[in-house]
């Protein structure tokens, strides 16, 4: 029995036996369509991991008539290492609407890029409880030197965000 004549063993492949392989052209399908479906769940994740969720953008003067809270500060400091924003709680009773849970600790957002500025473990461990006229400082380390005097950054208190503000 001559190759083209004789089954072909489960060890060989079609191109041994003289073949084309039915699966052989659907792979690349399969490929495009894999890469397509990771890029569109990439689309779905900001930077930093954070799931993608609707965002309510309020400008500065409702976050103090709403919220109770009024951003005092947004610079840079300890040589272009931190960024040191200050909230002055003029309200605690609609503060604690803002800033009631972890999932409401503020998070920077520099504007015109992916990049996200969370504080430290530690600091977001102790959580925010609001006293009217007390004064929040926050430090956020400045990840690559993302935020310099003059940029734009937006302040995120879990799914309400400031409309950006210029830092110092």
């Amino acid at each position: 029995m001559d190759q083209q004549q004789r089954p072909m063993r489960s060890y060989e492949t079609y191109s041994q036996a003289g073949s084309s392989s039915p699966r052989s052209s659907a792979w690349p399908g399969i490929v495009l369509a894999m890469a397509m479906l990771v890029l569109a769940l990439a689309g779905c994740v900001p930077a930093g991991g954070r799931a993608a969720t609707a965002l309510t953008v309020i400008p500065a003067g409702e976050l103090e008539e709403q919220y109770g809270v009024r951003v005092n500060l947004v610079a840079v400091t300890a040589a272009g290492g931190l960024v040191d924003v200050r909230l002055k709680v003029v309200d605690a009773e609609k503060a604690k609407q803002l800033l009631k849970d972890a999932a409401s600790y503020p998070v920077l957002t520099v504007a015109g890029s992916d990049i996200i500025l969370t504080a430290p473990e530690e600091s977001r461990a102790q959580g925010l409880k609001p006293a009217s006229g007390e004064l929040i400082m926050l430090l956020f380390p400045n990840a690559r030197n993302a935020v310099k005097p003059g940029t734009k950054v937006a302040i995120t208190f879990g799914d309400i965000q400031l409309e950006p503000v210029v830092a110092r």
